[in-house]
């Protein structure tokens, strides 16, 4: 049996995503490298080893993404991801 510590619950909340907004990207070898923000291209790197969501494959609305946490030159990091269904590339944040 464990005792109580005494010690506070340790929860963690469950945060939506926020709505995917469209970006171009220039991409090599299928990695983002450059992103069209503020009108102007910037050159990015990665911050984080890419990881992949491929989800209700058995549905007609399978979702299957390559997500990105990148550094654009001029402004905080970002996750983007490619749209491996639609070709389509997407920010996302929480």
């Amino acid at each position: 049996m464990v005792r109580n510590t005494g010690g506070p619950l340790v929860t963690r909340r469950i945060r939506r995503l926020s709505t995917p907004l469209a970006l171009e990207v220039v991409e090599a070898g299928d990695v983002p490298q450059r992103l069209l923000m503020g009108g102007k291209w910037q050159a990015v790197t990665l911050t984080a080893s890419p990881w992949r969501v491929d989800q209700y494959w058995w549905r007609d609305t399978r979702v299957r993404r390559d997500y990105f946490r990148v550094a654009p030159e001029n402004g905080p990091p970002l996750t983007i991801y490619h749209d491996l269904v639609s070709g389509e590339w997407a920010r996302q944040e929480y």
